[in-house]
């Protein structure tokens, strides 16, 4: 620990400390304490022994906050302060089904921040809020396994309920425009309406650009830079790639063959997101791993000569791993070059399946296949 952390706390502490300040200047707000051994607030809204205090996680927030700028950091705290502000989550099912709404989000990796989520599409989740018309979007609260024990409903049940709700809201306009496609036949809708499938973009939290499949490749391109830049500057990002609607009806990610004049801008879209989700996947499952856990490999992003973009992942042998779905898995032996197969080849040979628990999905793998898979492999994919 430096001299300033001895004599002004750690930066963790003081962003802890900084928060519950502001917290506690709250009219609604009787007390607050600083937990620094869980990072937590603990807020308090009357005076007996016996209240509990709603609780704020700070860890996503302050990592947030220690990579951005002074304004974004401010912005971060004060969005803290809005959740206190909040009026408390209702104890009843009657009370908070009205106000469950679904929104599509990056992946949560860490069990520890408890909220309700599950998967939505490849590389994207599905959690619960409660929407509270006097609050700022940024505030509204996001639904725990707790809540759903106290209201005693599953979370299949919840998010039934926001679905209904969304489709019926009259905010779609008001902090709700990325959980549209999250709707059943919201996007199949606009495909019979338009004559052409819709091309949905969730930039940010807060934004929805909308676009169509045209026969006119410039134009899929430019919606989809665009797309691009508009998450590459927000500061809360979910997707650059555009979700469509396959023919059953359902969102899906889009997608173009190779060859395609706009496959490249698509391809390079989808792979900005997959890297934004596996690679806080992979840090955390890393920073967990114990010495007998399987070794979370990661996905990297190449470019060919030809300039075709493309992820890999590299496949050890012997080493007990989980490896991210990639367009590519690499094998190598010392001495030897490194052999390159198609995933869809070694997902069918070796049999692969995903492991359970993992969004995006993980596939826990060992030794190599034996001789002759190997011999298949690399015969189908010419190498």
């Amino acid at each position: 620990m430096g001299i300033a952390d001895r004599i002004f706390g750690s930066a963790r502490d003081r962003f802890g400390k900084k928060v519950a300040a502001r917290v506690r200047a709250l009219d609604s707000v009787v007390r607050t304490e600083y937990d620094p051994d869980n990072f937590q607030v603990l807020i308090y809204r009357d005076q007996t022994d016996a209240s509990v205090p709603v609780v704020i996680n700070l860890d996503a927030t302050f990592r947030e906050a220690a990579v951005t700028s002074p304004a974004t950091r401010k912005a971060a705290v004060g969005r803290l302060v809005d959740i206190a502000a909040l009026p408390p989550t209702p104890d009843a099912w009657d009370g908070a089904r009205p106000l469950l709404r679904p929104v599509l989000r990056r992946p949560v990796h860490d069990p520890d921040i408890k909220v309700v989520s599950r998967p939505a599409l490849r590389y994207l989740s599905e959690m619960l809020v409660l929407d509270n018309p006097s609050a700022r979007k940024s505030a509204r609260k996001y639904v725990g396994p707790a809540d759903l024990a106290t209201w005693g409903v599953t979370a299949e049940a919840a998010f039934e309920a926001a679905h209904r709700n969304l489709a019926r809201a009259n905010d779609h306009d008001d902090g709700y425009r990325t959980s549209l496609p999250l709707l059943e036949g919201w996007l199949a809708n606009l495909r019979r309406v338009a004559g052409a499938r819709p091309l949905a973009f969730p930039t940010s939290n807060n934004v929805l650009r909308l676009d169509y499949e045209s026969p006119d490749p410039d134009a899929i391109t430019m919606a989809v830079e665009a797309a691009e830049r508009e998450w590459t500057e927000s500061a809360h990002p979910i997707s650059p790639a555009p979700i469509t609607v396959d023919e059953a009806g359902a969102p899906v990610l889009y997608e173009l063959p190779v060859g395609h004049p706009a496959h490249p801008a698509v391809k390079h879209a989808t792979i900005l997101l997959a890297m934004s989700a596996y690679g806080p996947q992979t840090e955390y499952l890393r920073d967990v791993a114990g010495p007998d856990d399987p070794f979370p490999a990661s996905l990297k992003g190449f470019r060919s000569p030809e300039g075709a973009e493309f992820t890999g992942t590299t496949w050890t042998d012997g080493v007990v791993s989980l490896l991210p779905h990639a367009d590519l898995v690499f094998f190598q032996q010392p001495g030897e070059p490194m052999v390159q197969i198609p995933w869809d080849i070694v997902a069918e040979e070796a049999e692969l399946t995903p492991a359970d628990g993992f969004h995006p999905a993980r596939y826990r793998v060992g030794p190599w296949p034996a001789p002759d898979v190997m011999k298949r492999m690399r015969a189908r994919a010419g190498t």
